[in-house]
């Protein structure tokens, strides 16, 4: 080229046009002409068309020096080559360096640029693996001299997309220095604003729901630490927080290429975590349990299958075993969650649920901005850093002020508890005052009853005894009988032996056996002790039998208290048959089905 130039220099103007010509027909055949860069007031620049060249072995000296080395307009492809090398050339053309910040799209290199001081070329690398200790992954600090052209030489790592065939050409970035860390400052203090204030409200729900007990302050717990987890990840602040990096990089057909790190994985675990405590939060601050059961159900139900939907596709692609994309699907259901959450509130509202109407009041901003947030990420597949932070503040004050309305609800349950309480301790007193009458009442009875008791024993002893006693005097009337009968015949045989000689005196003695039978005095006491066991005996039977003798009395008296037809023969001084007569004239007389006696 510079033979040509001499020529065309010595032979005159019109060689030189000729030469101008042919360069310009040449230049796209050309394959070691560079594409240059111009600074100019740009926040950033996009360098998508570059010239690239396989790595060989080849070290930054024989680059720097080694003019046969080519460049080309070309893709990068895993299979071909592990590195690969890329030459930019940047000119700023302004009075002062440029600090600028370069970065290489979800790939690890290594930047060499030469060092006017030291006067050698120096390489610096980051990348999704190296531990740059920067929130964004594969940035880099980058100085571009004053007044100069700077030459930049690129290794890029590509051996993590080893297994794909596809030919790619990740996009190369340069933003101004002062633009990005103003973006991390706003991010830093953003990030540090919302810990605080979840970490804040976090503690003072906790320790409302130790001395509530209401379920709905846990979950809302649970919703925070969610919040704080999931914009941990979505800000990319474990890049900063941890001293490793963990990831899956996965490429397309087309050569888009993906990855998944740990942020990702947090920011997955911290969304799922957020949405399965909103949606128990749904259940208890709306009771669904108690007043709609079947949105409970529902609710729940969609809690655990996101909860499947997330953790387990995000565990298996951060440990490499298998890359599977979710962010579409997991958006979608979160849409379908935020409808169910809110077609639960309106049926709540519309059956006149208490705190329904704070619910739905509260959950309109939030709601609004995660549907947001979502139908974003499915349009633009990339997520909206403002409208996350956005969606956790405003479900955090909205919701706090919903909890506020709820504590009031819950004072007001409690007063209504406390005068039940106060009625119920009343019932209480009262009710334990009756008992405690039945207690002295039934003490009292039994008192009595074991007085009646003894008095019965007594009773009943005192009715053995004149029983006895009864029993005895028949027995002594019927001894009586029988001797006064024995002597009576013994008379009667001595009359019979001596007709003649009979004294009157013996006459007399006959006589006086004869009525000694049949003196009542003896009955008399029998009737006595007989009324003393049985009282009012005789004035009942009369009663109830007017009819009846005296003698007829006499009879079923004895027949009452069992005495045998001899017994009562001998008492009555009749013959046994003439008892049984008398006993059937009797049980005619007073109607008796059933003989007596």
């Amino acid at each position: 080229m510079r033979r040509l130039i001499s020529f065309a220099l010595t032979k005159g103007l019109p060689a030189a046009i000729v030469f101008l010509f042919c360069c310009a027909l040449l230049a796209p055949f050309d394959s070691g002409a560079q594409t240059r860069y111009t600074l100019d007031n740009s926040p950033s620049i996009k360098i998508n068309s570059y010239q690239v060249m396989p790595d060989k072995g080849y070290n930054i000296g024989q680059l720097a020096n080694d003019t046969t080395l080519v460049f080309k307009d070309d893709s990068l492809r895993a299979s071909a080559s592990d590195f690969y090398w890329v030459k930019l050339m940047v000119d700023n053309p302004y009075p002062n360096n440029e600090d600028y910040r370069l970065s290489v799209q979800l790939l690890n290199y290594t930047l060499y640029q030469f060092n006017l001081l030291n006067k050698k070329w120096e390489g610096r690398s980051a990348g999704l693996s190296i531990n740059s200790k920067e929130r964004t992954a594969s940035v880099m600090p980058l100085l571009l001299q004053k007044h100069s052209q700077n030459i930049l030489y690129l290794k890029i790592d590509v051996r993590e997309l080893k297994a794909f065939s596809h030919a790619f050409k990740p996009t190369i970035s340069l933003e101004k220095a002062y633009i990005y860390e103003t973006r991390e400052q706003y991010f830093t203090l953003a990030y540090v604003f919302c810990c605080i204030v979840l970490i804040s409200f976090s503690c003072y729900n906790l320790y409302v729901y130790f001395h509530l007990k209401d379920k709905a302050y846990l979950f809302f717990v649970i919703v925070q630490v969610g919040s704080l987890i999931y914009i941990t990840g979505n800000q990319s602040f474990l890049n900063v927080l941890l001293p490793f990096r963990a990831y899956n990089l996965t490429m397309f057909s087309d050569g888009r290429t993906q990855f998944l790190d740990l942020n990702d994985f947090i920011e997955h675990f911290g969304v799922t975590m957020l949405f399965w405590g909103f949606l128990h939060f749904t259940c208890s601050y709306l009771r669904t349990r108690e007043f709609l059961p079947v949105y409970d159900k529902l609710l729940k139900t969609l809690a655990y299958i996101y909860v499947v939907l997330e953790i387990i596709p995000i565990t298996l692609t951060i440990t490499r075993l298998y890359y599977i994309d979710i962010v579409s699907a997991a958006n979608v259901f979160i849409l379908i969650m935020i409808a169910a959450c809110i077609t639960t509130g309106i049926v709540a509202y519309k059956r006149k649920i208490v705190g329904a109407q704070h619910f739905l009041i509260a959950n309109l901003i939030p709601a609004l901005i995660a549907a947001t947030i979502s139908v974003y990420v499915l349009r633009y597949d990339t997520a909206s850093y403002l409208l996350a932070e956005m969606a956790v503040l405003s479900q955090l004050f909205t919701f706090a002020a919903a909890l506020v309305a709820r504590i009031k609800v819950i004072n007001d349950d409690l007063k209504t508890k406390e005068i039940e309480a106060i009625q119920l301790e009343k019932d209480v007193t009262v009710t334990e005052y009756k008992r405690l009458l039945i207690e002295q009442e039934n003490k009292h009875i039994t008192l009595t009853m074991e007085l009646e008791k003894e008095k019965n024993e007594l009773l009943q002893q005192r009715l053995e005894a004149n029983q006895r006693e009864l029993v005895g005097n028949s027995l002594y009337i019927h001894q009586k009988n029988k001797l006064l009968s024995d002597l009576k015949l013994q008379i009667e045989d001595i009359d019979h032996l001596y007709p003649d000689t009979k004294p009157e005196s013996l006459k007399n003695i006959q006589l006086s056996l004869k009525g000694g039978q049949y003196l009542d005095e003896e009955w008399d006491k029998f009737k006595m002790h007989f009324e003393q066991v049985h009282p009012s005996f005789f004035n009942n039977l009369q009663a109830a039998h007017p009819q009846l003798t005296r003698y007829e009395l006499r009879l079923y008296a004895y027949f009452h208290i069992n005495l045998s037809t001899k017994e009562i023969a001998a008492l009555l001084n009749i013959a046994p048959s003439s008892v049984r007569q008398a006993k059937a004239r009797l049980n005619k007389k007073m109607n008796v089905k059933h003989s007596i006696g």
